[in-house]
């Protein structure tokens, strides 16, 4: 998941070959026309340029419903890359427990970007924790928890101060979150020093859990997980010969580029491996690389709009390319921005697939659909709920509660290594196809 601004020297592997790409750039910073611009780096709905001097024409949208695209799970792969479909846990904890649980004066907070809906819904995400926290109210009379929403905006700086006023919050017992890996990094530190146990169900950068920190939960597998287990399904069930690696401009977008071309091996191709700004849409050279590399792959590790427009712009230049794309893309979104060129897309996530009763009751409270994580998000918080029911009420023991774990959510079973890693591997595959 998102982790911010930046790139680092660790994706140097794949930002490296962006001059090769790119070519000479105008004196305001854009590519030269090339025949790829032709194709554009428009959605299916007509576009208007921006009026900034050289910025790329901004795509447009139009609602999922009516692309007459879909995407749908196909299944998990291993980290081989080959199909390994676990049956779905038989007896998930539920949040509602016996009904017998009492407590007074206990919090639980939701930390992260809860606005912004830059790479994640976070607002999706907190109704998951909020779902879990009000099943559990309205059986345990005994025991009110309260909800905390904590919300950073994307900004690591608010994120690790508002980290000392929810450690400073005494009631509040355990955090859902930080939500992206910008936000974990920042605040990361300060919910390990006060012993509160953060449980992020969404920040997939691997760097997370080489802090030392004791009190970092991640509910989904790190994004050298998801890379590996997507480069080698493209290798060794897709048969792709020549993968071109696109990044865009965010450690996470760089880290996961990365950890795919590793993957790929000799199939990734360092000629046409690409930079590209988030939000710019200027793809031109990056498509005319895959062009005259004879690429009959694309990784796209990117947001959701930025890897619909870019799809769009290679549909018209090479529409015979396999387009894959990480977590970030797995989205409705997607299809928006890519229409109906999202036709034969793969998408990967460690996010699991929401089961209808999930989906059903999460719409029916909220009036809206789950997102990525959501699922995750209400998974973790029945395991600190659970953790508050069997009187582990004061942070260090519930703390080491989660450290100990092991049981089965909605999503997969939970059980962490010292590390705050998840043992375990699982990824989900999903395809876009006709409704």
């Amino acid at each position: 998941m998102r982790i911010g601004p930046r790139v680092t020297g660790t994706a140097a592997m794949v930002v490296a070959a962006v001059v090769a790409v790119a070519g000479c750039a105008t004196d305001d910073g854009t590519a030269p026309t090339s025949p790829a611009a032709k194709a554009g780096a428009t959605s299916p709905a007509s576009d208007t340029a921006s009026s900034k001097p050289g910025s790329a024409a901004a795509p447009t949208s139009v609602p999922p419903s009516q692309t007459g695209m879909a995407i749908r799970t196909v299944g998990r792969i291993n980290i081989d890359g080959q199909r390994y479909d676990a049956p779905a846990p038989a007896d998930p904890a539920k949040p509602a427990g016996d009904g017998k649980a009492t407590c007074r004066n206990l919090s639980v907070a939701v930390a992260g970007d809860l606005t912004s809906r830059d790479g994640i819904d976070g607002a999706a995400i907190a109704n998951g924790v909020q779902l879990a926290v009000d099943r559990f109210n309205a059986a345990n009379p005994g025991c009110h928890l309260g909800l905390i929403r904590v919300d950073s905006k994307g900004n690591g700086v608010v994120a690790a101060e508002q980290a000392k006023r929810t450690v400073a919050n005494a009631s509040v017992v355990a955090v859902i979150g930080p939500l992206t890996s910008t936000d974990a990094l920042a605040a990361g530190s300060v919910y390990n020093q006060a012993g509160l146990a953060a449980l992020s169900p969404s920040a997939t950068a691997p760097t997370l859990t080489d802090k030392g920190w004791k009190s970092f939960f991640r509910g989904v597998n790190n994004d050298d997980v998801q890379g590996e287990a997507i480069a080698r399904h493209l290798v060794t069930a897709r048969h792709r010969k020549k993968v071109c690696v696109i990044a865009d401009d965010t450690d996470s977008g760089a880290g996961l580029a990365q950890t795919v071309t590793q993957g790929l091996g000799s199939v990734a191709v360092p000629g046409c491996a690409a930079n590209v700004r988030r939000g710019h849409h200027d793809y031109a050279a990056a498509v005319d690389a895959v062009v005259k590399q004879g690429a009959d792959g694309v990784y796209f590790a990117g947001a959701a709009r930025d890897a619909g427009a870019f799809l769009t712009a290679l549909r018209a230049a090479a529409p015979g390319v396999l387009f894959a794309a990480g977590d970030e893309a797995n989205s409705p979104e997607f299809i928006a921005y890519a229409g109906s060129g999202a036709d034969g897309a793969l998408l990967s996530c460690s996010c699991a697939p929401d089961p209808a009763e999930f989906t059903k009751a999460f719409t029916e409270k909220f009036g809206t659909a789950p997102a990525q994580y959501s699922l995750e998000a209400y998974d973790l918080a029945t395991i600190v709920i659970r953790g508050i029911a069997a009187k582990h009420q004061t942070r260090a023991r519930l703390r080491d509660y989660v450290a100990k774990y092991s049981g089965d959510g909605v999503s997969r079973h939970y059980r962490w290594a010292p590390t705050g890693d998840l043992i375990g591997n699982a990824v989900w595959l999903s395809h876009v196809g006709p409704v």
